[in-house]
């Protein structure tokens, strides 16, 4: 159904974006890989934030610091992060990509959503496709760009009786 036809319901708009993180995950080869999602997210902040200490990776991906630690120790045992103590405070570990890991992300980073996304979309006609990705594009503009990640499920206050 088109957007004019039918309003979503929180959890369709919630299976959506599931749907979506399958799709990225599916055209990065993370299933070919065998890594879950929160090692996903985990690697990727290392990409864009090499030498980070685990409590800022967690503030970064909305992770709990003890699933940060948990990926960690299963990245490192794949010889995919290197640890090491922070010199400035030892109670902390840096961790960081190690170089075939950086060089393996950066050709895996390239691939364009485009073709995950066409793929997905393979019963759509090609002008429906386009304006498809066109809105992806805008929806995260609007809503990615310049919004840091919130942890989950703790992203809003309940409402309390008053």
């Amino acid at each position: 159904m088109y957007l004019g036809e039918m309003e979503m319901e929180m959890s369709e708009l919630y299976q959506l974006g599931r749907r979506l993180a399958e799709i990225a995950l599916e055209g990065m080869g993370a299933h070919e890989l065998n890594i879950a999602p929160g090692e996903f997210l985990v690697l990727q902040d290392l990409f864009l934030h090499p030498r980070s200490a685990v409590g800022d990776i967690a503030k970064r991906t909305g992770l709990a610091q003890s699933r940060v630690s948990t990926s960690v120790r299963s990245l490192a045992g794949r010889n995919w992060v290197t640890t090491a103590a922070d010199p400035a405070d030892g109670r902390k570990t840096l961790v960081d990509l190690t170089e075939a890991i950086r060089t393996a992300s950066e050709q895996r980073r390239a691939a364009h959503a485009d073709n995950a996304l066409t793929n997905a979309l393979a019963e759509v006609d090609d002008a429906e496709r386009d304006t498809l990705l066109s809105a992806l594009a805008r929806l995260h503009q609007l809503l990615v760009m310049d919004h840091p990640p919130r942890r989950f499920p703790g992203t809003a206050a309940l409402p309390t009786g008053r």
